[in-house]
C-alpha cells in the first residue's frame, strides 16, 4: 500500500496490512504539496520505486490548493491527477482519495481573493468534498475510486495554528486509514 499526499500524512502511522502482503507500505508526505506539484512529481517518476509492486494507493491532497483557489479548479486538477495515475499505473487495484478535513484558517502564507480567513476556506472545503462525490459517480466502474472521509472535529482534531492536525487529529487520521486498509483484500 502506498500513501501519498501533503502534510496531513506527516506523522500518521502506517496502516498494518495482513502478513500475506509482501510489499512494504510507504507513506510519502510532502509538506505544502499541491495537486499541481503531485502531478509534476508523478510525471517525473519521483515515486517510481515506491509504486513498484503496489496494488493499493491512498491520496491525501487538496488542502493547499483550497487555500489558494476555488473548489471547481481544484477538483478539475484532481481529475487530471487521477487520469495520469490510471495511465501510468494501470495495475493499481484500488485508489482511495481522502476528503479534505475542515480547518479554521486559510493559510499562513496564501489567501484566495476575497477570503475572510476562516468561513471562506470552510465553504470551499465543503464544496470540494461535495464535488469529490460527484467526480466519483461520473468515473467508469473500472476507474472508480473510494472516498475516505476524514471528518475532523474542529474542536478536537486541529492544532492551534488552525491548519494542521494535532495529536488527536493525527491519531484520528491513522485510525481512519487503518479502517480503510482493513476493508481491502490485500493478498
Amino acid at each position: 500500500m502506498l500513501l501519498i499526499g501533503d502534510s496531513l500524512l506527516h506523522h500518521v502511522r502506517k496502516p498494518i496490512t495482513t502478513p500475506c502482503e509482501s510489499v512494504e507500505t510507504y507513506i510519502e508526505s510532502i509538506g505544502g504539496c499541491t495537486i499541481d506539484r503531485l502531478i509534476t512529481l508523478i510525471k517525473q517518476e519521483y515515486f517510481k520505486s515506491s509504486f513498484l509492486n503496489q496494488k493499493h494507493l491512498i491520496i491525501a491532497i487538496g488542502t493547499n490548493n483550497l487555500a489558494r483557489e476555488k473548489s471547481q479548479s481544484t477538483i478539475v486538477k484532481l481529475e487530471n491527477l487521477l487520469n495520469l495515475i490510471y495511465r501510468k499505473y494501470s495495475y493499481l487495484k484500488t485508489i482511495g482519495i481522502c476528503t479534505v478535513p475542515e480547518r479554521t484558517k486559510t493559510s499562513i502564507f496564501y489567501r484566495t481573493y476575497g477570503d475572510n480567513g476562516g468561513k471562506s476556506i470552510r465553504k470551499r472545503i465543503r464544496k470540494y468534498n461535495q464535488k469529490l462525490k460527484h467526480l466519483r459517480k461520473k468515473q467508469i466502474k473500472s476507474k472508480r475510486f473510494t472516498i475516505i472521509k476524514l471528518n475532523f472535529d474542529l474542536s478536537l482534531h486541529v492544532s492551534n495554528d488552525g491548519l494542521h492536525p494535532n495529536a488527536k487529529g493525527i491519531e484520528h487520521i491513522s485510525n481512519v486509514l487503518q479502517a480503510y486498509a482493513d476493508t481491502l483484500k490485500i493478498i
